[in-house]
């Protein structure tokens, strides 16, 4: 039989898999970039003085990339002045943060207020802020109902220390008693930290992500790596360390100072670690 009398073959295509988000070609790109350093806060986000906002840009490049398509529930345990449930209600999501701080609970509630105010409209606010303790988060999530988390757990106790590097004002958070922020001891604090997280595993639905937004720390002549022993501790619990994304700062930072010039030489940190765990498919 000639070549000319065989029959066709079938072309086989390629299937694809399903999306997992929304993303074209071009933004999946641009997100996967190890490091993002166009990342700035609004006037407004400025204005609210909280010690360790994050901005709604940052929010949102987190929920447009690590949501699923069909995903809805986001959670923030450690809150603060509601960066992650006002950028989740404003994208049309359903947020739950935590607060401990009764007048950042309140900031919060008053940014989800006003994002409808603006708009003008009369759609219900489906984002909710709960004043009370990251470590009951259990009591106000259900399991396996949280789509993904995106937070910043706290510095530690460094934020309430003296620095004697630039001489900046001790910034305070509060002085409640279930507050992670006061603990001494660094070993405690990411014990503390565990039991948080272990109720986010609980609470995330299988195969969804957490994004830890967390600066490595130093008191005095001693170096902790948080973020590197965050993602240990997170792994004991359960979780998968997916990958690592470094959020650089250096835009924001325009006061430099020589750090323990002239005698030991010290690093300007300009940057923070998003560490992205998930929580296993089966």
């Amino acid at each position: 039989m000639s070549t000319s009398d065989e029959p066709a073959k079938k072309k086989r295509t390629r299937r694809l898999p399903p999306p997992y988000n929304a993303l074209d070609g071009k933004r999946w790109i641009q997100n996967s970039i190890s490091v993002w350093s166009d990342i700035r806060k609004s006037l407004e986000e400025v204005r609210l003085k909280h010690p360790a906002i994050f901005p709604e840009m940052l929010v949102e490049r987190l929920i447009e990339t690590f949501l699923p398509l069909q995903g809805e529930v986001i959670l923030d345990p450690f809150a603060g002045s509601g960066s992650t449930i006002f950028t989740a209600e404003k994208m049309g999501k359903t947020g739950i943060g935590l607060e401990l701080s009764e007048d950042y609970a309140e900031v919060a509630r008053q940014r989800l207020t006003a994002l409808h105010l603006e708009a003008d409209d009369q759609t219900e606010c489906k984002s909710r802020i709960i004043h009370g303790s990251a470590l009951n988060l259990e009591e106000h999530v259900s399991p396996e109902s949280v789509d993904l988390c995106i937070t910043s757990p706290p510095y530690w106790n460094v934020l309430n220390q003296r620095r004697s590097a630039d001489h900046k004002a001790v910034r305070h958070y509060g002085n409640h008693d279930q507050d992670l922020g006061v603990i001494e001891d660094y070993n405690a604090f990411l014990d503390e930290l565990n039991r948080v997280f272990s109720q986010v595993l609980t609470a995330l639905k299988p195969g969804a992500y957490c994004c830890a937004i967390v600066m490595d720390l130093r008191k005095r002549s001693q170096f902790f790596p948080f973020h590197s022993d965050l993602a240990t501790r997170l792994q004991e619990i359960g979780f998968l360390y997916d990958d690592l994304i470094i959020w650089n700062r250096q835009a924001e930072y325009n006061n430099l100072r020589p750090l323990g010039y002239p005698s030991v030489f010290r690093v300007n940190k300009v940057h923070e670690f998003i560490v992205l765990m998930q929580k296993p498919k089966q």
